[in-house]
């Protein structure tokens, strides 16, 4: 039986969270699925407990390099996958049981659709609950169905997630003709390679979600996180890229995004005159709730400081 979907994996560090992750695809059930774990030059005996994983687990694949990011790790795997579609899982994450047949056989009913993915939440070290990626982006809302938890397709995506990146890359599966056509993730961003592959996909065909929560994202305290200075900059050069394919509403949401972003950047290094200058313009731009509570928050924090 040919292969249907090529699961892919990255792995650099995180060996203790593997068993889970791979268990979660080892459960997917009527689906003929490869699992790619390229490990980025791990030291904490991931390799080792991966080629011991492969004795039980036929379907694994083993994929060893020296460092180089998560960029170039998921364009090997794809350059890899036989699969006709591609499902992401970051190595610290983990999926419901019946996620994959429900977005594939909604894939394969519509031909014209080539990216989809599901709602998530976000859980702490101790596996609990935190909010779901839909409720913290209150401009999706009106998007959604709320009487349909199936897949259904998202108008104007461009849109929507150019200022709102609602997408979470361990919920997303992907045409592999498609992602191989936009010429897959681009390792000269420095940040937020994702998105632009997201926003790049929705250029050339559909895009569904499902408001199911079929996916669950550890917030990790010791992640690596990008630096934040390289993410705006990826940031800009996204959005700029999409200058003539979004709405001009659309396009002054994400400045505004852009802006929100600068402001929290500010508020982590004390700057805080900044900060406030920047929610000031972020509100101006675009006054929705979530800028108006950082431009009180530093309002609160400046008069603070002016009183004393």
């Amino acid at each position: 039986m040919s292969i249907e979907i090529s699961v892919i994996i990255p792995n650099y560090n995180c060996k203790q969270y593997l068993a889970k992750a791979i268990s979660s695809v080892v459960k997917q059930k009527n689906v003929n699925l490869e699992i790619i774990v390229v490990d980025d030059g791990s030291t904490d005996g991931s390799v080792e407990w991966l080629k011991t994983a492969q004795i039980t687990i036929p379907q694994l694949i083993v994929i060893e390099q020296e460092n180089t990011g998560v960029v170039n790790v998921r364009n090997r795997a794809i350059a890899s996958a036989k699969g006709d579609y591609i499902a992401f899982l970051d190595a610290d994450d983990y999926w419901s049981d019946d996620k994959l047949y429900e977005q594939l056989s909604y894939m394969k009913e519509h031909s014209e659709c080539v990216l989809s993915f599901t709602n998530y939440m976000h859980i702490n070290e101790e596996y609990e609950p935190i909010v779901d990626c839909f409720s913290f982006w209150p401009e999706f809302s009106k998007f959604v169905d709320k009487n349909n938890m199936g897949y259904q397709n998202l108008k104007c995506p461009m849109d929507l997630l150019i200022f709102a990146n609602v997408i979470g890359t361990s919920s997303v599966v992907v045409k592999r003709s498609a992602i191989n056509y936009i010429g897959r993730f681009d390792n000269q961003l420095n940040s937020a390679s994702d998105w632009d592959c997201w926003l790049k996909l929705a250029r050339i065909g559909d895009v569904a979600f499902s408001p199911r929560i079929a996916m669950d994202y550890l917030m990790r305290a010791g992640s690596i996180t990008a630096n934040r200075k390289n993410r705006l900059n990826a940031m800009k050069e996204i959005v700029s890229r999409c200058k003539h394919d979004a709405g001009v509403m659309a396009k002054i949401k994400a400045q505004a995004r852009i802006l929100e972003c600068y402001g929290e950047y500010y508020r982590e290094i004390g700057s805080k005159f900044k900060a406030l200058s920047i929610a000031t313009a972020a509100f101006t731009l675009f006054p929705h709730k979530r800028n108006l509570r950082h431009l009180l928050h530093d309002l609160k924090i400046t008069f603070a400081i002016t009183v004393k």
